[in-house]
């Protein structure tokens, strides 16, 4: 172990940058046992359950706050199982419309409260209830995907609470289950106390970790909550480390400043386990995907989106910019979801056709030209896409990002932005309507597709009533989305984590987060 810890330590002292991680980091974290230090590869944003996004988010909020249901997340293969959270139990009336929770029982908060109906019910009507004193505008929206339907709630007794909607919602327990836009449960006293804006600065729920401290753009701390209700966690502390840097992020992998690393680079596989360290392969729930800016003229076009769609080289993709360490989506719901196939192809690979399109709408060469805008982790990918756009005569610049400037420009794009690089995907097959909304209405894309169609393939796939009709209903849905070439899904990460050789139990499952829990440390 000694010897992986201190191989590149040469390599620190010849570069500055590697230099300047060395001296930010107060002293060798990773060396204590009891002690996990990941390195995050973006910031998290809001520690407060219904404000939150980015993946890397929730893969530190999930260890302080606790959902409903909860995904089983010890095994690396399959679609992950619903397990209960902090409902024991939950059952729906005949059609799916009506759900009932079942409450754990002797479960507090961090701060000595009590979970019980009463506590959901105020966390619930803070984004459902425009009366409720702690009503709150920014958690409604980030939550209305998943409640827009909605039509009541109501605390049964102490320990059961029932969610009433309009529709049936077969797809509500795995829902809950996610990281955006569920409620995962805080502290109502801690809210009351803090207020709306003051809940991220002060987290308080239920989970196996409590909030110690953040310094942005550096670190967060969480210590072990000794009156957690469920299995006790193995470690004392988990600690957060933000280095966006791709190399200073390995850097400090690899001098053992910290023992897990987010978002492997694909050129270091090999390296990383030459030296020692486990790079487990896996897929999470997660694609990328290109997703248009209707702004501009070139993206309002179906041809030209129709063109790009068949002039991305998904397999060279995965080849050549991820030297294998991917694979080619020819969907849009993407591997770990429930509803995924990999004989299902809705996408396809063809330059030439693309170029009979253009020409048939009579497009010379060169006459589109847009930009590409990407965060700066997916830049090589998105400048692999330029290459294959440029090949069948369409001129698409990429324009690459650190990621909040990223999240900046895409919220507003210049005339110019042509589409954007994005990541995400989930174990619902609801993702392919959440993905649509969050991508091709919330860039102004509804005239430019063909809406009502997309719109009456998803209610008829979130709305059934039928569970051996949904996922083939869904999977329906995402021929309807892709016939308007509107979102085009590339490829599939298939290594992203690289663990420590003193890091024992962790565990990639096929979603986009782990658990700590059980994770282990040795002395290097």
């Amino acid at each position: 172990m000694r010897l992986f810890r201190g191989r590149y330590r040469l390599l620190l002292a010849l570069t500055l940058l590697a230099a300047t991680v060395v001296t930010a980091c107060s002293g060798n974290a990773g060396a204590n046992t009891d002690t996990l230090v990941v390195g995050l590869y973006t910031e998290p944003t809001a520690i407060d359950p219904q404000r939150e996004y980015y993946w890397e988010t929730f893969r530190v909020a999930r260890n302080v706050y606790e959902p409903l249901v909860q995904e089983e997340l010890s095994s690396s293969t399959g679609v992950t199982k619903l397990v209960p959270g902090l409902a024991t139990a939950w059952h729906s009336n005949p059609d799916g419309s009506v759900w009932t929770f079942d409450l754990r029982r002797n479960v507090k908060f961090h701060d000595g409260t009590d979970f019980d109906a009463a506590a959901l019910d105020f966390n619930v009507k803070r984004f459902s209830d425009p009366s409720f004193e702690f009503y709150d505008q920014k958690s409604a929206a980030m939550l209305k995907a998943r409640f827009s339907d909605l039509r009541s709630t109501r605390v049964v007794d102490d320990h059961t609470y029932e969610f009433s909607f309009n529709h049936p919602y077969l797809g509500f327990p795995r829902l809950l289950a996610q990281s955006i836009g569920s409620p995962l449960v805080f502290s109502p006293t801690a809210l009351q106390k803090y207020g709306n804006d003051g809940l991220s600065d002060h987290p308080t729920g239920t989970g196996p970790y409590t909030w110690v401290e953040r310094k942005v753009n550096d670190h967060i701390t969480l210590a072990r909550f000794d009156g957690y209700w469920g299995e006790q966690p193995q470690l004392n502390r988990l600690v957060f480390r933000t280095i966006a840097n791709n190399q200073s992020r390995l850097a400090a992998f690899q001098s053992g400043e910290i023992d897990i690393l987010t978002r492997v680079q694909p050129t270091d596989v090999k390296l990383l386990e030459g030296q020692g360290a486990s790079v487990p392969t896996g897929t999470g729930a997660q694609l990328d995907y290109a997703s248009f800016l209707f702004g501009n003229r070139w993206a309002q076009n179906p041809q030209v989106r129709s063109a790009v769609a068949l002039a991305i080289d998904r397999d060279g993709i995965a080849r050549n910019i991820y030297s294998g360490y991917a694979q080619p989506l020819w969907s849009f719901l993407n591997p770990g979801n429930e509803a995924y196939d990999a004989d299902h192809r809705v996408y396809r690979y063809d330059p030439e056709q693309a170029k009979q399109i253009l020409a048939a709408a009579g497009i010379t060469p060169g006459q589109v030209s847009f930009n590409i805008i990407a965060d700066l982790a997916g830049q090589p990918e998105a400048e692999y896409i330029s290459g294959n756009l440029k090949s069948v005569g369409i001129d698409a610049p990429v324009i690459a990002l650190e990621r909040g400037n990223y999240s900046a420009r895409i919220s507003k794009p210049q005339p110019d932005d042509g589409f954007h690089l994005g990541e995400y995907g989930g174990t619902y097959p609801e993702w392919v309507q959440e993905g649509f909304n969050s991508t091709v209405l919330a860039n102004g894309g509804e005239q430019y597709v063909d809406h009502p169609a997309i719109k009456e393939s998803f209610d008829a796939a979130r709305y059934t009533s039928d569970p051996a009709a949904r996922i083939g209903l869904w999977q329906h849905a995402d021929e309807v989305v892709a016939g308007s070439h509107a979102v085009i899904p590339t490829v599939n990460f298939t290594r992203y984590y690289a663990v420590s050789p003193d890091v024992h139990g962790f565990v990639w499952p096929n979603t986009n987060w782990y658990d700590l829990g059980p994770v282990t440390k040795a002395a290097g």
